[in-house]
């Protein structure tokens, strides 16, 4: 039997959550291939490098805000940050895998944590600071597995990225959980996929680039529902079965 490609997860492991949140990414990369690994988010940042020699590929999950003084930003009056080592544990990390190639996704907040990694910025908070945003935010532990309702919504994607061939010639509606948003990508990363009212939703490294995406929503909650959102789950495990290979 072939080594399955090792997917380090990374999870606060306080979150109210836990246990559907852990569930729904270990089984969605499970059904992908993939040998899932628990990252707790208080992981010393210096465990990164050998961390990454035993990891084929890393998922960053959801959670609470990336303390704005990491894109050198004053904190609005609406952030809720983490604890600071889990900061430096999943920032370190994204950058870590950005820079060594690692196969990366981000959901949520671990989209944020992503672009802030690879030296982009956030909107603190997207209904004070967004021009004509929506509202992206609803009780996150009342409606993460709830059925389509009010707190989904279309996206505008970019022709010809990874997003658009995962969601083919469906409907690209999603769900929303976030007072935060990517404002700006850095080196790697560009903007595939905005709602609306312009809020950038999703991110994506060039197609010839290291797997990296970022994903505003929350994928793992709506798989089950749609198995085209299995598609970044796949070609995450896709990508760290060829890296592991080459290694």
């Amino acid at each position: 039997m072939s080594r399955r490609p090792r997917i380090g997860v990374t999870l606060e492991l306080t979150d109210p959550l836990l246990i559907p949140v852990e569930r729904n990414f270990r089984e969605a990369l499970t059904a992908a291939g993939a040998l899932v690994i628990a990252l707790p988010r208080d992981t010393p940042p210096g465990d990164i490098d050998e961390l990454l020699e035993d990891l084929d590929g890393v998922v960053l999950t959801g959670g609470e805000d990336v303390d704005p003084s990491h894109y050198g930003e004053e904190r609005h009056p609406t952030v809720n940050t983490v604890p600071p080592e889990h900061d430096a544990f999943e920032i370190g990390i994204a950058k870590a895998s950005l820079e060594q190639g690692v196969p990366i996704l981000g959901i949520c907040r671990g989209s944020q944590v992503l672009a802030v990694a690879d030296g982009g910025a956030l909107t603190q908070d997207v209904p004070s600071q967004h021009p004509k945003s929506r509202t992206h935010m609803v009780d996150w532990v009342e409606y993460a597995e709830a059925a389509p309702g009010e707190h989904w919504h279309q996206l505008e994607v970019e022709p010809g990225s990874r997003l658009a061939g995962w969601i083919g010639s469906g409907e690209p509606l999603i769900n929303s959980f976030h007072h935060q948003a990517v404002a700006r990508t850095g080196e790697r990363l560009r903007p595939v996929a905005r709602a609306e009212d312009g809020v950038i939703e999703a991110t994506e490294s060039a197609p010839d680039a290291p797997y990296a995406v970022g994903l505003q929503w929350h994928n793992e909650f709506m798989w089950r529902r749609d198995e085209r959102w299995l598609g970044p789950f796949q070609d995450l495990v896709d990508a760290a079965r060829e890296r592991a290979a080459q290694r």
